[in-house]
């Protein structure tokens, strides 16, 4: 397994920083032999947005702090933790439901929807992710053996009507 990691400040602008850093780290690097598939790699940069900004907002990281972020990459598999400064007061966030009228409170709905696993890291502050992938190309689809097909004589039910003399019935 490979480990990669960086520290980013806490600002707005540096979420974009740490998106840069993830997708050209997993552009770059393979998972064993493969390298890790491109809609794999779009979902970890967006989950790990929201992660980031997550910790900017709701830590004591958007308050004159930072984070870290760390990439786990194994065959078939990533994960990306976001360690920031811990809570700000005493509230922890939470994946809550949206209403419609809102403009944030989405990014645990939808880490929580790409996810193959995903919450607080065990040691620390912070939230982890993590996404798998096949780790070897999917078989071929086997390949239909034809069989020989049934004539018209032969009671195909796909035949076209026949008359009692043998003609066509549509004529």
């Amino acid at each position: 397994m490979d480990v990669y990691s960086a520290s980013f400040p806490g600002r707005p602008e540096n979420v974009a920083d740490a998106r840069n850093w993830l997708d050209d780290l997993l552009h770059r690097r393979t998972a064993g032999d493969r390298p890790v598939p491109g809609n794999t790699r779009a979902t970890a940069v967006l989950l790990l947005s929201e992660l980031a900004t997550n910790a900017l907002r709701h830590t004591r990281s958007g308050d004159g702090g930072g984070y870290n972020v760390r990439l786990s990459l194994a065959v078939g598999a990533l994960r990306v933790e976001v360690e920031d400064d811990g809570p700000l007061g005493a509230r922890v966030p939470r994946q809550r439901t949206a209403s419609p009228d809102e403009e944030s409170g989405r990014g645990l709905a939808l880490v929580a929807a790409f996810a193959d696993a995903w919450g607080p890291r065990c040691l620390g502050r912070g939230a982890y992710f993590r996404l798998m992938w096949p780790d070897r190309a999917a078989p071929p689809l086997p390949r239909r053996r034809r069989r020989p097909g049934r004539t018209y004589e032969a009671g195909n039910p796909f035949a076209p009507p026949r008359r009692a003399d043998g003609g066509d019935a549509r004529m």
